[in-house]
């Protein structure tokens, strides 16, 4: 009659070889099933703890990539705001600095201005003075001058019967030998007297009628000319 032994089973993980069944002793069996199912254990420790580590450094890289391209956009905003700050602060700069220099033009032009202005007037001054002594020395060198200013005088004037020249006392002898002369000037059958008076300038007159008067004295054409300058 035959001898029928079970023999035990255990649990077969994959990718483990699978152990050959022995025919061998109870006892011996169970020592040898042991080792391969620690065996087994260790291998799938081993390939599960490889596993967790490969997984850790995928989402340590994944999370080293995350925090890059994180920090990376946060530069560049953190970068772009301070750059639109400095720009606003050099353009308020440059904006102030642009009003200090209109201020220092519109200084500077004022200033040029009234020194030309204060330039004008003492050019206006000397030109005066030099015109008057350029007046009296054309009198003294030609009596001829005084006898057109009391001519012209005594047509600009009001016309009337009476006609007075007021002259230098140098110039008053000279206008009395032309008396005749000036005369043409006025209408007919019109008195004309020369009187000298110390007050008024060689080179010029004063004419007198009952109906006006005009003064062709030199200080009073040198006022108009400087007038006149002023006024240009």
């Amino acid at each position: 009659m035959k001898e029928y032994r079970t023999v035990p089973v255990r649990p077969v993980f994959l990718g483990e070889p699978v152990p050959e069944v022995s025919c061998k002793g109870p006892g011996e069996s169970s020592d040898q099933e042991a080792e391969l199912v620690l065996d087994g254990a260790r291998k799938e420790a081993t390939r599960l703890l490889e596993e967790a580590r490969q997984e850790a450094e995928t989402l340590k890289q994944q999370g080293w990539e995350e925090g890059y391209r994180a920090g990376k956009e946060e530069g560049y905003r953190r970068g772009l705001e301070e750059a639109k700050a400095e720009g606003e602060a050099l353009r308020r700069e440059g904006e102030k600095i642009r009003e200090e220099a209109r201020v220092v033009l519109k200084e500077a032009k004022e200033a040029y201005n009234e020194t030309i202005k204060r330039a004008e007037e003492k050019i206006l001054e000397l030109a005066i003075e030099i015109a008057s002594e350029i007046i009296g020395r054309e009198v003294e060198l030609n009596k001829e001058i005084i006898l057109d200013i009391a001519r012209r005088a005594i047509e600009r004037v009001a016309e009337g019967q009476a006609y007075t020249i007021y002259a230098s006392p140098e110039e008053a002898a000279f206008l009395r030998q032309h008396r005749e002369e000036l005369l043409k000037e006025a209408p007919l059958n019109a008195r004309l007297q020369v009187i000298a008076d110390p007050g008024v300038r060689p080179g010029g007159c004063r004419v007198e009628t009952e109906n006006g008067f005009v003064d062709a004295t030199v200080d009073t054409q040198l006022e108009e000319i400087r007038r006149l300058l002023k006024g240009a």
